[in-house]
């Protein structure tokens, strides 16, 4: 069978306190400081259970009972805190990771780090923490969130947990809201013996022996083999000076676990940058002595601060490690509320409220008794029913009352039985108690606006108005939250970086809800020479809160805006911005909605918008209709050549024309002269030859005539 991997809690770390760290006698001192502390958890407790409808003290409540007075309680505080608590979770915004170095290699290490950082506070319940923790603050003053790394194997990575106020206790010396001046913080927590055992583990002799104020202990130690651990513990039993049931339930056996964090100081060699980043430097690191030597770094001894803790069960101190909370951070984030500028004790905005709530309860207990309470006033022998009869009947709406007809005042009833009620002091307690109710509001600082009533016949930049008035009041304690916050995100955010830092060639899908953009970057890939590539560790990164809100209320109300607006754009715009209005909305299926509106409108993707597919598509039409553009290109620059050797051409016939029409200038004249002189020489030949017709003509008709004479001599 294989041997199964135990691992302990302080592997490592010795369990006896060194110099520097912390012991029995040291908890017992700040055990004795925590008792000194201003008492600031009474007020807490006082208005959380006036939050909870617990405002009356039993004492005044047995004081109505006995008087026959009713026990009410009208509760405004409730619905004034729930409506402050819903305005955060309407205006909540998401953490979002930021990257310190504009670079665009960084900045695509900063979206994968984002993404993976959005699941881990997605499956470690991050807003539900908030949000508790947000009530703590607004209600008694102070919440707490504890970030630690689960130990469920089968969990989330992380645990995000709101802590109950009265678990945590810190150094109360310190000023800063961050706590980065706070020397100690202690968690209290009770737990099961057996689960103790779990969760502690190596220590099950200790804790039974602390269960049972160490019966048989001394009958052991008399013998040989008893352990080390043992007889340490055993001495921190006796050194222990508080009293057992401040870390110890017998009869429900639990025990207290205290877990301190301390601040201590030292001093360390930093390798500083050229960036101004600072680094613990390394002398076994290859890559700070190579920046060394190029004399990119400089190397200085620095103050630097460590969180360590140390662990005690009951009196018994089981360990002291240093703590694996990141960045020099508690693991636990404070929200505040308000804090007393004299003794910093926090308080909420129920603490303000409570004298106000008090008058009103008073005066709706004074008025509810005044409307059905009832004075009488009879003689003594006015009826021959006993009193407890006789208040009874005058109680009932249809009580009957037999007069004693021997009674001594006989003129009227009036005379000898009266009812009264005193409705006009009623209506003066009903006035002040409306002024009570209106008092809650104005001393938390929220308006009926911001509760939603009163807004009949008000504008909507009426209500707006109010609602951010009510904003405004809250803006010192809004601010508190957000600053915790992002501390909160800045711890987290740590954790997972450290964690990643030991993962080589992880891949983390970024762009996860939107199939068109999503792919995957991978971190600490390790190329062939042993180097990282897209180290995690080399992002210098912050958390801030998102700059838009993410709630569905807020993008409804943005979704209307922007409608709004774009219907009174031109056609052609409209459509143009169609495609953003409709990706604000929350709608099933909203890629495909969109792929077939852009396609109809023959409106393109953003080249992030698409997948890797789309992206070698697009790519490919780019270069054929670069060719096709390029070919085109090229016909119009052979139309053009063949353009301007035309034109050349022709401008060297048109230069040859007029060539000849200048030569041809020249000959006219000539030409002219000669051409008069042969017309002149045709006329005279053609004269001539009309002569010589004539002549020949005439030969000819002599010719004919001797002819026909000669015939006609011829005799017969």
């Amino acid at each position: 069978m294989p041997k199964v991997f135990k691992p302990k809690l302080f592997a490592g770390e010795s369990a006896k306190s060194s110099k520097g760290q912390l012991s029995v006698s040291d908890l017992a001192q700040l055990m004795d400081d925590i008792n000194q502390q201003p008492d600031w958890r009474s007020l807490a407790r006082k208005c959380m259970a006036y939050y909870d409808d617990d405002q009356l003290d039993p004492m005044v409540k047995d004081t109505l009972i006995k008087r026959g007075q009713p026990i009410t309680i009208h509760n405004l505080i409730k619905p004034t805190i729930n409506a402050v608590l819903g305005m955060e979770a309407k205006t909540r915004t998401d953490l979002m990771v930021i990257a310190d170095d504009p670079d665009e290699e960084f900045d695509e290490l900063a979206e994968a780090l984002n993404a993976e950082y959005k699941d881990v506070c997605r499956l470690a319940h991050l807003d539900r923490a908030r949000q508790s923790s947000y009530k703590q603050q607004i209600s008694a003053g102070l919440g707490w969130v504890e970030v630690v790394r689960n130990q469920d194997a089968f969990g989330p990575r992380y645990k995000i947990l709101s802590i109950h106020r009265d678990e945590v206790y810190w150094d109360w010396m310190s000023r800063e809201d961050d706590l980065s001046d706070c020397r100690w913080l202690m968690r209290k927590r009770w737990l099961d013996v057996d689960e103790a055992k779990v969760i502690v583990p190596g220590f099950d002799e200790i804790i039974d022996y602390a269960v049972s104020d160490w019966q048989g202990f001394m009958d052991t130690l008399a013998t040989d083999g008893v352990e080390s651990d043992l007889v340490s513990a055993f001495s921190d039993y006796q050194a222990l000076t508080r009293k057992q049931m401040e870390w110890l339930s017998k009869d429900r056996k639990r025990i207290l676990l205290q877990v301190i964090y301390y601040r201590v100081y030292k001093r360390v060699p930093v390798l500083e940058l050229e960036s101004g980043r600072c680094v613990a430097y390394d002398k076994n690191n290859v890559l700070h002595g190579t920046l060394l030597g190029m004399g990119k770094g400089r190397l200085s001894e620095r103050l630097i601060q460590e969180i360590r803790e140390t662990w005690f069960i009951g009196p018994h101190q089981i360990g002291d490690r240093v703590c694996k909370a990141p960045y020099g951070m508690f693991p636990l984030v404070p929200f505040w509320g308000y804090r007393k500028d004299s003794t910093g004790e926090p308080y909420g905005l129920i603490a303000s409220a409570i004298p106000a709530q008090d008058e009103v309860n008073f005066r709706r207990i004074k008025l509810t008794y005044l409307l059905q309470a009832k004075r009488v006033i009879m003689d003594k022998d006015a009826t021959n029913m006993s009193r407890e009869r006789v208040m009874e009947e005058v109680e009932r709406p249809d009580g009957l009352i037999e007069l004693n007809p021997d009674r001594r005042n006989q003129k009227t009833i009036n005379d000898s039985f009266q009812i009264q009620q005193d409705f006009n002091v009623a209506q003066q307690q009903f006035q002040v108690m409306q002024d009570s109710m209106k008092l809650i509001q104005d001393t938390i600082g929220v308006y009926s606006a911001y509760l939603g009533k009163e807004s009949v016949g008000q504008s909507g930049v009426a209500i707006a108005s109010l609602v951010e008035q009510g904003s405004t009041t809250l803006a010192e304690i809004n601010d508190n939250y957000r600053f915790s916050c992002e501390q909160l995100g800045q711890l987290l955010l740590g954790y997972l970086i450290e964690d990643l830092a030991q993962k080589r060639n992880y891949a983390i899908t970024i762009n996860k809800d939107e199939a068109s953009r999503r792919k995957k970057v991978q971190i600490n890939v390790v190329q062939e020479d042993g180097s990282l590539s897209n180290d995690i560790t080399q992002l210098s990164a912050h958390i801030a809160l998102a700059p838009i809100q993410t709630t569905s209320i807020y993008k409804q109300q943005l979704v209307e805006r922007l409608t709004a607006v774009t219907g009174q754009l031109p056609p052609e715009a409209q459509a143009a911005v169609f495609d953003l209005v409709v990706e604000m909305m929350d709608i099933p299926n909203k890629d495909k909605f969109m792929e077939r509106i852009r396609s109809s409108l023959n409106i393109p993707k953003d080249a992030n918008d698409m997948t890797p597919e789309e992206q070698q598509a697009m790519q490919q039409q780019q270069q054929q209709a670069q060719q096709a553009q390029e070919l085109q290109m090229r016909q119009l620059m052979a139309q053009m050549a063949k353009l301007e050797a035309d034109a050349q051409a022709q401008q060297a016939k048109a230069a040859q024309i007029q060539q000849q029409i200048d030569s041809a200038r020249f000959a006219d004249a000539k030409t002219q002269a000669e051409t008069g002189k042969v017309l002149q020489e045709m006329q005279t030949v053609a004269m001539e030859n009309e002569q010589l017709k004539l002549q020949l003509e005439q030969l000819n008709q002599e010719l004919m005539n001797n002819i026909q004479a000669q015939i006609d001599a011829i005799q017969l």
